[in-house]
C-alpha cells in the first residue's frame, strides 16, 4: 500500500531570488566605444574587470 504523502502534499511556496544585475561587459575595447556612442555617453572611462595577467579582457563602461 502506497503512501499519499507523496505525491499529494501541498507544494511549498519558496521565494525565488532574482539573479543581480552585473555591469554591461564586453570583449574589446572598441566594441566598448560603439556602445558607449550608441548610447549617448560621452564621458566615459575603460575599466578591464580581468586580472592585468590574464590572456583575455573583459571591458566595461564606468560613467565619469
Amino acid at each position: 500500500m502506497g503512501s499519499t504523502y507523496f505525491s499529494k502534499r501541498i507544494p511549498e511556496r519558496t521565494f525565488k531570488r532574482r539573479p543581480r544585475k552585473r555591469p554591461k561587459t564586453f570583449k574589446t575595447e572598441e566594441a566598448a566605444k560603439r556602445w558607449a556612442e550608441k548610447k549617448g555617453i560621452k564621458d566615459y572611462q575603460l575599466v578591464n574587470i580581468k586580472s592585468p595577467e590574464a590572456d583575455k579582457k573583459k571591458i566595461k563602461v564606468v560613467k565619469k
